[in-house]
């Protein structure tokens, strides 16, 4: 069963990748009714976790404090079943959603100590999600190459796409940019990004 966790990720990723989420985004991304996120936001707010501006959503203090732990936790349980799990790279995101729930407080620093201290998750989005990265989100780029960054809106889809043609964080790519998409071209072949997504790959000169 779906929890507040897994609204406030989903929250925080639709922000963090598109500056913006709204209900209909957080229905599509778990696969519940409009309904069901309708009463569990309305719940979210009556707490003082997020807050409304027309149909936007957003984070009040106190629920940005408290994302920003959930969000960290996540990203170390990610890299413990990345390495040690053996968990591929582009599932990992939905195989550690209950897992990161076992590793809170004083359990989690032990984790991410034990871990090495690592700076990113597999999919280059930093531990410490207030941690500035010098990046390019894919539809600014011009036509060339580049290095990917990161992967900020972590959809299997998405993901599972970028791993068959090597889109991984540090794989050099090229950028061939026309009026509907981008063509983006890995080691291991090469796919089509429509601008909206595409604003979730993060890249490097």
């Amino acid at each position: 069963m779906l929890n507040r966790e897994d609204y406030m990720l989903v929250i925080w990723e639709y922000l963090e990748a598109f500056d913006k989420v709204q209900e209909k985004d957080i229905s599509n991304r778990l696969h519940i009714s409009p309904p069901t996120v309708y009463e569990y936001l309305l719940k979210l707010q009556e707490e003082g976790i997020i807050s409304r501006n027309g149909r936007n959503i957003e984070f009040t203090p106190s629920g940005r404090n408290f994302a920003l732990k959930l969000i960290r936790m996540h990203r170390i349980s990610e890299v413990f079943a990345y390495k040690f799990l053996e968990i591929p790279w582009e599932d990992v995101h939905v195989s550690v959603m209950e897992l990161e729930h076992l590793f809170s407080g004083s359990k989690g620093e032990a984790l991410y100590k034990n871990l090495g201290r690592p700076e990113t998750c597999p999919h280059g989005n930093p531990i410490d999600p207030e941690y500035r990265i010098k990046e390019i989100p894919l539809p600014f780029a011009d036509d060339g190459h580049y290095h990917v960054r990161r992967v900020s809106f972590e959809e299997i889809g998405l993901l599972k796409k970028l791993a068959s043609i090597g889109a991984i964080p540090d794989q050099e790519v090229y950028v061939i940019k026309d009026a509907d998409d981008i063509e983006l071209t890995g080691p291991n072949g090469t796919m089509k990004i429509e601008f909206p997504v595409a604003m979730s790959l993060r890249l490097y000169l």
